[in-house]
């Protein structure tokens, strides 16, 4: 499991359990550690813009703003903002109301590369739809958007929280992969119609295999403990800027979709070895027999693999607002 990092969250005390732990993208937690990585390395001039747009945003006080601790200082008020922005467009999934309705966008959150398992790949048709299709065509639409200053600031408000939130999401290996085999002619929606055990001897370790990476950055933090982690990523050398340089002069969104699709592959499926279940719609046993459990150190490995996702998308997000907001940095 985590050596390095972890050690950094124990010494956390637990003041904020944010929501949000859905099988959508990194859970809350994943993003917000996105979200303070990049926030180390925002330059002043970027901080101010983006924290003035934010402000706009139709819902600051009952949806960035919420669950602010009292007495937090100007300062933590904004980077709490900041780190919930990273979280709204899977907070607008509840449709609790016409704003989160209107703003629910759930194919923009992957994009399905398909990894043929043995059968031909069948997609389902929809890419007719008017765009965006997936995270990729949403990525370029709302970076150019969110730093347009002929559009309004509440809408540009709304492009930064996606931009921040699908950064994330496109460095979740799990999100730019269909598995297409025999058990899964039309694909396994990134492993959500995978079934495993995360741990081989209790039936209530069951999990699809989406959630499992989902999770692999931590579940049920607070802000702090999600800070602790976002400095604990930065000191690890393994995970430093320096030694990520090569990635982080890559720009392109479909590149970084494609090395998703690449660790997907080779560390999410085993390269076609993993064994799974498919998922049951209706019909779920209630003792997890015939669910098979995922191998030995397959999770100490995945999760290195997640954390230096996580890693990657926040210094990567980083330059982006700063490109947008700073570009003469």
């Amino acid at each position: 499991m985590r050596k390095k990092t972890i050690s950094f969250l124990s010494v956390a005390i637990v003041t904020l359990v944010l929501s949000a732990q859905m099988s959508f993208g990194w859970i809350a937690t994943g993003h917000i550690v996105v979200a303070m990585v990049a926030w180390e390395d925002l330059t002043p001039k970027t901080k101010t813009a983006v924290l003035e747009l934010l402000k706009h945003h139709p819902r600051y006080q009952k949806d960035l703003l919420q669950d602010l601790p009292d007495g937090s200082t100007a300062e933590e008020t904004d980077r709490f903002a900041f780190a919930k922005a990273a979280t709204w467009p899977d907070m607008v999934r509840a449709q609790d109301n016409p704003m989160h309705t209107l703003f629910n966008h759930p194919s923009w959150h992957y994009i399905d590369i398909p990894f043929v398992n043995g059968a031909p790949a069948t997609p389902e048709p929809g890419a007719d739809q008017p765009g965006p299709h997936n995270i990729v065509e949403a990525l370029q639409k709302c970076s150019v958007e969110m730093k347009d200053p002929a559009l309004p600031a509440d809408q540009r408000a709304i492009d930064i929280c996606w931009v921040e939130h699908l950064v994330g999401d496109i460095h979740q290996p799990l999100h730019a992969v269909s598995m297409y085999s025999p058990e899964h002619p039309q694909g396994d929606k990134g492993g959500n119609d995978e079934e495993v055990l995360r741990d081989p001897p209790y039936p209530n370790s069951r999990s699809n295999l989406h959630l499992v990476w989902d999770s692999l950055p931590g579940e049920f933090h607070s802000q702090m403990m999600d800070r602790f982690e976002a400095i604990g990523l930065r000191a690890d050398p393994e995970f430093s800027r320096d030694q990520l340089k090569s990635l982080l002069e890559v720009k392109d969104f479909m590149a970084w979709a494609n090395e998703s699709h690449a660790l997907a592959v080779e560390d999410g499926y085993l390269n076609g070895h993993l064994e799974t279940a498919v998922v049951q719609k209706g019909s779920r046993s209630s003792n997890g027999s015939g669910i098979p459990g995922l191998p030995p150190d397959y999770l100490e490995k995945a999760e290195r693999v997640a954390m230096h996702q996580v890693a990657l998308a926040g210094y990567r997000l980083a330059d982006l607002l700063n490109a947008a907001f700073d570009p003469k940095q």
